[in-house]
């Protein structure tokens, strides 16, 4: 694998160039940085450009043309439709809905998030009162249709929608999942006075009204932002346009026409990609257990990897609001290197999520003085200076010891830090519980994976913290979520709801999973995946009849006998008890279809011989401890050296700090290893 070379340009932070044209590539657009990785003959080539506020896709087109990359096959990761969401910056939206059915998206579900809290506030819909609009019609359960849409009816609503204003509008008819007629007509009367238009049988084919409305107000609410930012896009990219990819929130690819409809599948696209590269590299590095843990400069994402397979969750919540898609199962919290630290009215230290971002930065940019986690790691001696982004960047020292000064109300700038940083590590630590402990994990039998820009510096504290024995740190940590979109398989998922007793879907079911197949191979054709190429995997959304909610499965037999063995398995593993197998019904059918693609290529690091020589030492604080720690280039390290905390390792995209007790070497994927010096 080749590692980032330093470059003279002012403009790129690393990058890594092949004079030959890229296979494919993968590019990641972040708040801070756009990360690019491309496979050029074996080998694969790595660059890092500042982003562009506002205009993203001129980062992209600059990180193609400087690796000579533009015109190969691209997958893209975006912040896009995420930000759109967080930021209530989509598009002005209209709802429509059955009559009487309006409020459903303000209304939503008898939930108590917080037992013992009276006053619960609920995000504010997307979609305001006035902007709701209520239809004659009714379809009844079975699709049998009670009151039919009538087109001057629906010619009226499209008016209304149109008279409000709305760019976009989402439409969320009864039982439309069993019957789709009404609002197939309500799209056709609302396009043609040229308005976006999500219609929820074609978003999400599910029963519960509630979270069909919800998934479908975000796929319409998003869907201009992305429509304009892809317009842009393809026009920035011209011919190379045509094998445009985006990577969406379960781990695979769509083509740019279907992210165009199915916008709300990319609400964590960024994410999905660090989760995918992580199961990549635990599986290509013998471990069926692993915990991924992406910090940045604003977020913290967590993912996990049991048994080889990352978990994936229908039930997100996206800024309080509910979308039922898959998405790959990862835990976010508001904690990065930009988290700023400050004092509470109550006089008490507080850290995030509010983030310094890349403008105005931590005060060790330069541009603001505002004491951030990153200042904390610098104060405390863990970060280098003059290797911060492989030495692009320079730094301010003085600045974050004189913030945290002014924070510390007397105690000093060391002591402020070291809580600062001690509150984020909390911060982080509560998260990975989350997603370990409290799904019934022990995180002392998993490995952590460290990368983004700040995962590696902070990653043996956490080991220590939750006893995890193993820390890996990927070859490109700083653009690992764009090594996952490299990784990623093209496809999607199909789903339809059947709502039928085990013992009467027996026939069903069979042919529900072909219709599916049908559908998925059509599209995936269409986007030129020859079907050899092409695998499925079937589950099933099972429950005993009676409850509100199912548990998933994955079904490799549609035997009713291997159905109920592997429902039982699952739910008494959830639940501690079983009920009458005759009680158990079928909700939803689900079909996965993904296309493979070739290998990528592997690490091959030169073997060192000798003392390895530090390039220099510095003084660094472990706790209450000051000692002092060598510094070392992850480079110089190579294969058949190791080095023991305490000390720090440095490279281009990456800090990753070894404290005492803790021992680093290479592993033959050419993964950073640390664990506990025995």
């Amino acid at each position: 694998m080749a590692s980032i070379e330093n470059t003279s340009s002012s403009k790129p932070l690393a990058q890594s160039v092949s004079p030959a044209g890229a296979s494919r590539a993968a590019v990641d657009v972040g708040g801070t940085f756009t990360d690019l990785i491309a496979v050029f003959d074996g080998r694969l080539m790595a660059l890092k450009v500042p982003s562009v506020p506002g205009s993203p896709d001129r980062a992209v087109l600059e990180a193609l043309r400087m690796t000579g990359a533009l015109g190969a096959p691209l997958v893209h990761g975006s912040t896009v439709a995420t930000n759109a969401v967080l930021e209530r910056k989509g598009a002005r939206t209209a709802f429509v809905a059955t009559e009487g059915f309006a409020d459903i998206i303000e209304i939503g579900r008898q939930e108590r998030p917080h037992l013992y809290r009276l006053l619960v506030e609920k995000p504010a819909p997307l979609v305001g009162r006035s902007s709701r609009f209520e239809v004659a019609e009714r379809v009844g359960p079975g699709g049998r249709v009670i009151k039919r849409l009538t087109r001057a009816e629906a010619r009226r609503v499209a008016r209304q929608c149109r008279q409000a204003g709305a760019e976009a509008v989402a439409v969320c008819l009864l039982f439309s999942y069993e019957e789709a007629a009404h609002e197939e007509l309500l799209r056709e009367e609302l396009e043609r006075l040229g308005m976006h238009v999500s219609i929820s049988s074609f978003v999400l084919p599910e029963y519960r009204e509630y979270e069909r409305a919800s998934t479908t107000v975000i796929n319409a609410y998003v869907s201009p932002v992305m429509e304009d930012y892809l317009i842009r896009l393809e026009r920035s990219l011209g011919e190379a346009a045509a094998s445009l990819r985006l990577m969406h929130s379960a781990g695979g690819t769509s083509s740019a026409s279907s992210a165009r409809s199915r916008a709300a599948d990319l609400v964590l696209s960024g994410p999905a990609g660090g989760a995918v590269a992580t199961r990549w590299l635990a599986a290509s590095s013998g471990i069926g257990e692993a915990i991924g843990f992406d910090m940045g400069g604003t977020s913290t994402d967590v993912s996990l990897v049991n048994g080889g397979e990352l978990a994936v969750s229908r039930e997100k919540r996206i800024s309080g609001l509910p979308v039922s898609l898959p998405m790959i199962d990862i835990e976010t919290i508001g904690a990065g290197g930009g988290s700023i630290a400050y004092i509470d009215r109550a006089g008490a230290l507080k850290v995030g999520p509010r983030s310094a971002g890349a403008d105005p930065g931590p005060a060790c940019y330069g541009t603001s003085m505002l004491p951030t986690v990153t200042d904390a790691n610098m104060v405390l001696g863990r970060l280098e200076p003059s290797w911060f982004a492989g030495g692009m960047m320079k730094l301010y020292p003085r600045r974050s010891s004189e913030a945290f000064a002014g924070l510390s109300r007397g105690v000093g700038a060391v002591t402020a830090a070291r809580a600062a940083l001690d509150i984020a590590l909390s911060h982080m630590e509560a998260t990975l519980k989350r997603a370990s402990l409290e799904r019934g994990h022990d995180p002392r039998e998993f490995a952590l994976i460290a990368f983004g820009g700040a995962g590696p510096l902070h990653a043996c504290d956490l080991a220590d913290r939750l006893e995890i024995p193993r820390v890996l740190v990927p070859v490109y940590p700083g653009l690992f979520s764009s090594m996952g979109m490299l990784l990623a398989d093209p496809g999607r998922d199909y789903t339809r709801t059947v709502m039928a007793g085990l013992e009467g879907a027996g026939d069903l079911l069979p042919s529900v999973f072909a219709s599916l197949r049908k559908q998925a191979a059509s599209e995936m054709r269409a986007e030129g995946f020859a079907a050899s190429r092409l695998r499925f995997t079937r589950s099933l959304s099972v429950r005993y009849k009676g409850q509100s909610h199912e548990i998933e499965i994955a079904v490799s037999s549609l035997a009713r006998g291997s159905v109920i063995r592997h429902f039982e398995q699952a739910y008494l593993a959830a639940y501690g008890y079983l009920r009458d197998a005759s009680e158990i019904e079928v909700v939803n059918v689900r079909l996965g279809c993904r296309s493979s693609h070739e290998e990528i290529p592997v690490a091959h690091l030169e073997n060192r011989r000798g003392p390895l020589a530090p390039l220099r030492r510095r003084e660094v604080h472990f706790g209450k401890n000051k000692v002092t720690a060598d510094v070392f280039a992850r480079r110089d390290i190579g294969a058949g050296r190791s080095v023991t905390g305490p000390a720090i390792i440095v490279q281009e995209d990456t800090t990753t700090v070894v404290p005492p007790g803790w021992r680093a070497a290479h592993d033959i994927m050419g993964s950073l290893e640390l664990e506990v010096a025995r």
